[in-house]
């Protein structure tokens, strides 16, 4: 079987798939020293973005499921990197944030695997930096609105 590469990418469509599968996989994998497990790191960047949320309500923003995000939550809890308070609006329901020991542990996950990327941009000139910024924030904001 032929070995496919980015550039055999015939559309912009596929390089951005090719693009996401590389990252994904390059990100997913532990790196020395992280404090989160990488698979946990969205769930604490989403509580970061979105503020406290109930369980469920962080499952549906996150379109995984309710048990997989509470099984990560029960983790992150045990590791002192989410705290569960109850839930103002029903005694019965509890939410969950992000500690500050969480928000310090997602900044040391993303600064490892912004190291990467920059470092894979290394020889790029400021200009094609700038455009490939504007591009994927770009497409970005078009994939939040589809």
């Amino acid at each position: 079987m032929q070995r496919v590469t980015v550039q055999d990418a015939a559309t912009a469509e596929e390089a951005v798939l090719r693009l996401v599968m590389a990252m994904g996989k390059r990100f997913r994998t532990r790196i020395d020293g992280d404090a989160v497990d990488p698979s946990q790191a969205a769930i604490l960047y989403s509580l970061s973005c979105r503020g406290a949320l109930r369980v469920g309500d962080l499952a549906e923003s996150m379109r995984l499921d309710a048990s997989t995000v509470s099984r990560h939550v029960h983790q992150l809890q045990e590791h002192g990197l989410i705290r569960r308070d109850p839930d103002p609006a029903d005694g019965r329901a509890s939410i969950v944030d992000v500690t500050e020991e969480g928000r310090t542990a997602l900044q040391a996950t993303f600064d490892q695997r912004r190291a990467v990327v920059t470092e894979a941009l290394g020889g790029w000139a400021p200009e094609d930096r700038a455009r490939l910024r504007d591009d994927l924030l770009r497409l970005t904001t078009d994939l939040d609105d589809a």
